[in-house]
C-alpha cells in the first residue's frame, strides 16, 4: 500500500519534537549544574546527542533555550499542582478538613520539588544573578496561591486577617529552602532533603505550620 501523503510530515514532526525534548533535557541539566555562563550550545548539543547546530536551529540562541527550559519547568509545576489544588479546594469545601486539604497541596508541591532539583537550583542561581534572565511570567505557583486564597476566604474571620502574599512567600520558602540548601545547611546537620524520610517529615511540618497560621 502506498504511503499516505501525511505520513512523512507527521514523522518529521515527531522527530522534531523528540529533538527539541532531548535538547531541553540536556540544557536543563547543564544549566542547573554549571550555570548559564559556563554552558555552551555546543556542549548542550553534545550531551543531547544531536548536531551541535541543532540547539540554535530550534531555539535561536542560548538565551532563548534557557528561557524555554525555565518555561517548561514552570509549566510542568503548574500542570502537576493545578489538579491537586483543585482537589484540595474541593476537599476543604466539602469536608471542612483544612489539614487534609493542606496535605494534598503541600505533599504535591514538595514531591514536585524533590523530583525537579533543577528548578530549585536554577532559581537559586537566578537569585544570585538578579533574576535578569527570567521572563515576565509569575515565578511562584499560581495553583498554590489560588488554593491558599480559597482557604483564607472560606475560614471564619480572624482578629488578625491572614496576609495572602506573605503566606505564599512563607509557603514557598518552607518547601523550597531545604532542597536548595541540601548541600550546605542540611548536610552539616546530617540531613538529606532528597530522602523519603526527610520529605515526609517536611510535609508534616509545613502542614502543621500552615494549619496553625490559618486557624489561629
Amino acid at each position: 500500500m502506498p504511503a499516505q501523503p501525511n505520513q512523512r510530515p507527521a514523522a518529521r514532526r515527531r522527530d522534531a519534537d523528540a529533538s527539541r525534548r532531548v535538547i531541553l533535557d540536556a540544557a536543563e541539566v547543564l544549566f542547573s549544574d554549571r550555570g548559564f555562563d559556563r554552558v555552551s550550545m555546543h556542549a548542550i548539543g553534545r550531551r543531547a546527542g544531536v548536531s551541535p547546530a541543532l540547539p540554535t536551529y530550534f531555539f535561536g540562541s542560548k538565551e532563548g533555550l534557557y528561557r524555554a527550559v525555565m518555561q517548561r519547568l514552570i509549566a510542568e509545576r503548574e500542570e502537576r499542582l493545578q489538579p491537586l489544588a483543585d482537589k484540595a479546594i474541593a476537599t476543604f469545601a466539602s469536608t471542612g478538613d483544612l489539614r487534609a486539604a493542606l496535605e494534598l497541596l503541600i505533599g504535591g508541591y514538595i514531591d514536585f520539588l524533590c523530583r525537579h532539583h533543577s528548578l530549585v537550583r536554577l532559581m537559586g542561581r537566578e537569585a544570585l544573578d538578579g533574576g535578569r534572565r527570567l521572563g515576565p511570567e509569575p515565578r511562584h505557583s499560581l495553583a498554590i496561591q489560588e488554593s491558599l486564597a480559597q482557604f483564607i476566604g472560606s475560614l471564619p474571620s480572624q482578629p488578625r486577617p491572614v496576609d495572602l502574599e506573605q503566606l505564599v512567600i512563607s509557603t514557598v520558602a518552607l518547601c523550597f529552602f531545604p532542597i536548595e540548601h541540601n548541600d550546605t545547611m542540611l548536610a552539616a546537620m546530617g540531613l538529606d532533603a532528597t530522602s523519603e524520610r526527610f520529605a515526609q517529615a517536611r510535609k508534616r511540618h509545613v502542614v502543621d505550620v500552615l494549619n496553625r497560621v490559618l486557624r489561629d
